[in-house]
């Protein structure tokens, strides 16, 4: 682990995980299959071929800085520091005292492996590069959060991490998130699409608050019409 300072001068730690191995069932779920489905033998032999050829070639990693909440409004959460982030945010987040900003990355090896393997015509290896590309970088965040828990003071608990672009958040609140880190110490970058480069990158914010007050505000899923969709928590 390694410390650095923020954009805001908050102290940002930074996880370094070069063993981290993607969830195997997320990857399959990445791949269209529904959670428990069986995939067909020439997938999960692809699968576990592209699980062996990751081993010692890619480096996930994350940052996240904790700032206290100053303000909290149905559709705005103010920081310390003057931060403030708009949508829906401030409905989810209500509960919280402190806020993680945070930013997790499965790497480029990942990325270079699937178009590698899509130009040399191989599109079932590059489906599953991807496919995996995506579960190590939540892998990556589950890591970070993890390491959240340990700085819990007793009777506090972690909401749902909440990322532009879902949940009523815009996209563009992601250059906020970008100002508050300096993403390149973990090799991330913001394009001016807003998305990120490596594209296997995940940011976000998690809120802190004491667990009752975090469970009353409850999960964004729950209160989404769309039952079919994949991310659906």
């Amino acid at each position: 682990m390694q410390h650095a300072a923020g954009a805001a001068d908050a102290p940002v730690l930074v996880l370094r995980k070069p063993g981290l191995r993607a969830d195997r069932n997320e990857a399959l779920r990445y791949l269209g299959y529904p959670r428990g489905a069986q995939a067909e033998g020439l997938v999960e032999a692809r699968l576990d071929r592209a699980f062996g050829e990751l081993a010692g070639r890619v480096q996930p990693r994350g940052m996240y800085a904790l700032y206290p909440v100053a303000r909290v409004e149905k559709e705005r959460l103010e920081l310390a520091g003057g931060a403030a982030f708009r949508g829906r945010i401030g409905e989810f987040l209500g509960g919280a005292h402190r806020a993680a900003v945070f930013i997790a990355t499965a790497g480029p090896e990942i990325v270079a492996m699937a178009e590698q393997a899509l130009r040399g015509g191989d599109r079932l290896g590059g489906l599953v590069y991807d496919a995996l590309g995506s579960a190590l970088a939540e892998a990556m965040v589950e890591a970070l959060v993890e390491d959240l828990h340990l700085r819990l003071a007793p009777g506090e608990a972690l909401t749902m991490r909440y990322s532009p672009g879902y949940c009523g958040i815009p996209l563009r609140e992601q250059r906020k998130i970008f100002r508050l880190l300096d993403a390149s110490q973990i090799g991330v970058g913001l394009l001016p699409t807003l998305i990120m480069h490596p594209v296997k990158s995940v940011s976000g914010v998690i809120g802190i608050g004491p667990e009752d007050g975090v469970r009353a505000y409850g999960n964004p899923c729950d209160r989404c019409p769309v039952t079919d969709c994949r991310m659906r928590r």
